[in-house]
């Protein structure tokens, strides 16, 4: 069959990017063809704008061009890799940039597959109702789609998501947060199934990048897509502890307070991965690091992974939730470190990696 995905394939995010490129694997893999909807508002494009891009602020760009001088060359180079990805390992339809484009577009596709990530998440800048399908005329289905890390509270305009979900034939949400509050709008069964970076095994993810670790020596590597005061700071107290440098692949201005934090910023999805497989240890306000270091078996903190609520299911789905730490616990966890046990983890994700491939095949094809 002929399948479109629509996702956040093009934000300069690692989790986004790599949960696109892993949903096209799966799909292809069970013998259909797929293309990404190559959506890329100007919204979107904004927030992640090249380094040398200015926005509508100019005093706060300038102040951000010189305090970024020193990693300029690294931020471009970073930029690059990601815009590389999204060409060389994503199969795309021609470019989109608004709504209006992709309902004059009238694409001819068999399936339409709103695919993973947050894009039920109605509060971002970059949020659009195409992610609904809105334009689509065919069959519709979506698979493990989030509406964000506070579930409800984040959750706009209830009675257009309605009318867009009345559409879908299939519908699977990633947690549980967002299938109560779809079983409220819609009277249609809702699937939890795993995020697409699960659908492919640590093996399966190693063949796609370099294995020769970038950085040659121990390392706690750090990572959460937006600077959170509370992993920057337990990461630097850990790295004390430990005696062990702290890398991180993120920059803002507010990491300039942290010296003993290096930058290896020059990362675009792979690098990522490879950063953080071969770390000793991770600390994580991510989602999407928390599962990559699950599914690598890399001993790992989910910074207040209890308040998150996607982060919170698979940590409690894996038996991993002691994992998550906060400053009130930090005394209790740091002696255990390196204690991570991950045999329920994997019997959890053998199970439901095949339940949610079945979902997707049967989603599609029936």
């Amino acid at each position: 069959m002929k399948t479109a995905t629509i996702t956040f394939h093009a934000s300069h995010n690692y989790g986004s990017m790599l949960q696109a490129f892993a949903l096209q694997h799966v799909i292809s893999s069970l013998g259909h063809e797929n293309r990404i909807i190559n959506l890329r508002t100007d919204k979107q494009k904004k927030v992640y704008r090249h380094p040398h891009d200015a926005s509508d602020k100019y005093l706060r760009d300038l102040i951000r061009r010189i305090l970024y001088i020193p990693f300029d060359k690294q931020l471009c180079r970073k930029y690059e890799l990601f815009e590389q990805f999204l060409q060389n390992e994503l199969i795309l339809t021609p470019e989109f940039r608004t709504a209006e484009e992709l309902d004059k577009a009238q694409l001819d596709f068999d399936c339409y597959i709103s695919g993973g990530d947050q894009i039920w998440n109605t509060s971002p800048s970059d949020f659009d109702w195409s992610y609904f399908l809105t334009f689509a005329k065919g069959k519709k289905i979506s698979y493990s789609v989030s509406m964000g890390p506070c579930g409800d509270r984040q959750v706009s305009n209830k009675p257009l998501i309605n009318k867009y979900l009345n559409s879908y034939s299939h519908i699977s949400v990633r947690e549980i947060a967002a299938k109560r509050i779809i079983e409220t709008l819609v009277n249609k069964p809702v699937t939890i199934s795993l995020d697409p970076v699960l659908l492919l095994t640590s093996k399966e993810w190693k063949q796609y990048y370099n294995q020769q670790p970038l950085y040659p020596h121990d390392y706690i590597f750090i990572y959460t897509p937006e600077f959170k005061k509370d992993v920057y700071e337990i990461a630097v107290r850990l790295g004390k502890q430990l005696r062990l440098p702290i890398i991180t692949s993120t920059f803002s201005h507010h990491d300039l307070k942290y010296p003993r934090i290096h930058k290896f910023l020059a990362s675009g999805p792979w690098e990522f991965l490879n950063l953080l497989q071969h770390a000793r240890l991770v600390v994580s306000g991510s989602y999407h690091a928390v599962i990559f270091s699950i599914l690598f078996e890399k001993p790992f903190f989910a910074v207040n992974g209890d308040k998150d609520d996607r982060m919170k299911m698979i940590l409690e789905n894996t038996q991993l939730l002691h994992r998550s730490i906060s400053q009130n616990d930090y005394k209790q966890k740091q002696t255990d470190c390196f204690n991570c046990n991950f045999a329920n983890a994997n019997l959890y994700l053998s199970n439901k990696r095949l339940k949610s491939i079945d979902y997707l095949q049967n989603a599609i094809e029936k």
